[in-house]
């Protein structure tokens, strides 16, 4: 034999284990605290057409885990491409497979693609990251272990698309609600009560929920000026109808609606922008639906 035959570290468990102990512990000085976000959904996927379900999050498990690139964000930044602005902010982080199997319910055998990452420390609210690869095999098996010892994800910035996220941790639900679309509405001064935050309002012909026309989640409720902001809207709301609260009971009158303008903190939307300019230059009503002025 032309290796050493006093030293045998492919197959001594001990050696594996203590390579394995200190990776661990690494991970946990240099490391940061975060929630891997599983999507619970996968199962709907279609795989004739290859279309995917929307995506849902409800739980949130802690995890510690290192960030490599540490100096700034990785993949492409910002570039301009045929459909705009595209902000592709990616980093890789280091996971423990012991860490991940401890704290992580082995419904899920390894961090998946498409699942999320919520990372605290980044900003003042929190950021969430999509796994978008998984490397398992960048360490080569060390010290010849079949199994690898942690896993490298390669993680983007999460695009939020109405994906229906609720884990009860305040942070990631919090982020969740103020990255969605979202409408202010001017009501009235004739109503009663006060919503409450994150409620069900709704508009009805006959006042029930059950017969409710449009449906939507409350962001924000401002009683000095009278406007309600709203999110997660199925339907639209009418003017001069009741908007009532599921739990707070509620009651005002929209006055005003503007479903262009999206309220959320996101910069780039501009819907209502381009509806104003557009308006100048074309005039695409019903008695000119060709758009020639």
């Amino acid at each position: 034999m032309p290796t050493n035959v006093y030293f045998n570290n492919y197959g001594s468990t001990q050696e594996k284990r203590l390579v394995e102990d200190l990776m661990v512990e690494a991970i946990k000085i240099y490391g940061v605290d975060c929630y891997y976000v599983p999507n619970i959904n996968d199962s709907a996927r279609d795989l004739i057409y290859g279309e995917d379900p929307l995506k849902k999050f409800n739980a949130a498990y802690p995890l510690e885990l290192y960030v490599q690139n540490v100096d700034g964000y990785g993949n492409e930044r910002e570039f301009f491409s045929k459909f705009g602005l595209e902000i592709r902010n990616g980093m890789t982080v280091i996971v423990s497979k012991r860490s991940f199997s401890r704290w992580v319910p082995q419904t899920y055998r390894r961090p998946r693609e498409g699942d999320l990452i919520y990372i605290p420390f980044l900003s003042q609210t929190g950021e969430l990251y999509e796994i978008k690869y998984v490397d398992y095999s960048d360490s080569f098996y060390v010290l010849g272990n079949k199994f690898p010892y942690f896993y490298k994800l390669e993680l983007e910035k999460f695009k939020y698309s109405q994906e229906t996220i609720s884990t009860g941790v305040f942070n990631i639900d919090d982020t969740v609600t103020q990255s969605a679309y979202t409408i202010t509405m001017t009501l009235n001064g004739g109503g009663s009560g006060a919503y409450q935050n994150k409620e069900i309002v709704y508009q009805s012909p006959d006042g029930t929920k059950a017969n409710a026309t449009v449906v939507a989640i409350v962001k924000d409720w401002r009683s000095t000026s009278n406007t309600l902001s709203v999110t997660n809207i199925a339907g639209e709301f009418a003017n001069n109808n009741t908007i009532i609260g599921a739990t707070s009971n509620a009651r005002y009158s929209a006055v005003a609606t503007n479903l262009l303008t999206d309220n959320t903190r996101n910069e780039v939307y501009d819907n209502s922008y381009v509806s104003n300019e557009a308006t100048s230059i074309k005039n695409i009503t019903e008695i000119n639906p060709f758009g020639d002025i």
